[in-house]
């Protein structure tokens, strides 16, 4: 049977989340692609990834999904390196590909390079929005002028863009004149929903740098000297800096309540939410943050800087906290009452399955993907 359609992800640090390997470096896009790779493949599409070099074969095939070697990270000489092995080989692999619809989760470069790949091959693209910075005006945080080029570029030329909130589609809208649908960022519901309400750890999750403000945690265990801290993620390899990191490390080493852990494997990560009664999340600025919809799924609730389309607030799934006092008072509130825990972790949980779920999400990203797949088909004047 032909497959319903196919469909390439442009997705440079997926790969450790494909491979089973350990390596130490994904963030919430690249988990993202794996779960909307693998939900596609179930679907009858015929599903492609194009991502860096880990030490993998040139092409492989993982729970039906191939996956295509593109470069190295980090090598080869600066400036140099962005046009080969970066630009060169991406591109190669994206050719191989010889997808109808390429998508790409995230700004920049990425962006910019696959609708070009797309455009030559009458191909379709698909931009998705992977943080809040990749819709604010200007992009002060989206690489050089190139990068932000580049992506703007391929923004006007997608056949269709997603958001993953309504406060994003507001702003492409605003900022770039562009309508967008929301696609909800997908998660896995595990069977096991955890009582929130046990005496158990305060959670940190996330990777050691300054911008998900880190000290925040580090001070909230301070101040609670009664409960349990733990925070565990990523530790961000070179050329990028460690101090974070270190500076964690040192703060346990004089907080007795508090625990510093680097990268966690799946089942050392599923151990620590056992014992976990409530999540805290400090980013700034999010799309839609995997951990807080982890934490839901998994029947805990969250007090977060951040608060999607309001709906932490509206939905009762946790706390909002944008300054440190705050962030004290909530977690001092919600772990004092095991059953205010339980109550918003149980809602929390049925919010994951209401609009979340693999299920929920798929179809929504399917209709898109037809609606494209149908366009190329004309355009190429036959089945693709």
């Amino acid at each position: 049977m032909s497959p319903r359609g196919r469909v390439c992800f442009y997705s440079e640090y997926v790969y450790p989340l494909l491979g089973r390997r350990e390596i130490e470096f994904a963030g919430g896009a690249e988990a993202l692609v794996a779960r909307l790779a693998r939900g596609l493949v179930a679907r009858d599409y015929e599903v492609s990834i194009v991502t860096c070099d880990y030490g993998q074969a040139a092409r492989e095939l993982i729970d039906g999904v191939v996956v295509w070697r593109a470069f190295r990270p980090h090598v080869g000489p600066p400036v140099l390196r962005f046009f080969h092995p970066r630009l060169s080989r991406a591109a190669l692999g994206l050719m191989r590909a010889d997808a109808e619809v390429y998508y790409v989760c995230g700004a920049g470069m990425p962006a910019g390079l696959t609708c070009d790949v797309a455009r030559l091959r009458r191909a379709g693209f698909v931009s998705a929005a992977a943080s809040d910075y990749d819709i604010v005006p200007g992009l002060p945080a989206r690489g050089g002028p190139l990068d932000r080029w580049w992506y703007r570029r391929a923004l006007r030329a997608a056949d269709a863009v997603l958001a993953q909130t309504e406060f994003q589609r507001h702003w492409f809208r605003e900022a770039f004149g562009l309508e967008s649908e929301v696609l909800p960022n997908v998660v896995d519901l595990p069977e096991q929903v955890l009582d929130a309400g046990q005496d158990g750890l305060v959670l940190w999750l996330g990777t050691y740098k300054a911008i998900k403000r880190p000290e925040w945690f580090v001070e909230l265990a301070r101040a609670l000297p009664a409960c349990r801290f733990v925070m565990a993620g990523v530790v961000p390899p070179p050329p990028l800096t460690q101090e974070v990191w270190e500076a964690a490390r040192a703060a346990a080493r004089e907080c007795p309540n508090l625990e510093v852990r680097g990268f966690q494997t799946d089942a050392e990560l599923q151990a620590l939410r056992r014992r976990t009664s409530l999540v805290v999340h400090t980013s700034p600025v999010e799309g839609f943050s995997n951990v807080m919809l982890e934490a839901w799924a998994a029947g805990l609730p969250t007090v977060s800087a951040v608060d999607p389309d309001g709906l932490v607030e509206r939905e009762g799934v946790g706390e909002v906290a944008t300054d440190p006092a705050a962030l004290v008072a909530s977690v001092r509130r919600l772990m004092a009452d095991p059953a205010l825990r339980r109550a918003a972790g149980a809602r929390a949980r049925r919010h994951a399955e209401a609009r979340h779920a693999p299920g929920v999400v798929l179809d929504v990203l399917c209709r898109v993907l037809d609606r494209v797949i149908d366009s190329v088909r004309r355009r190429r004047g036959g089945a693709g």
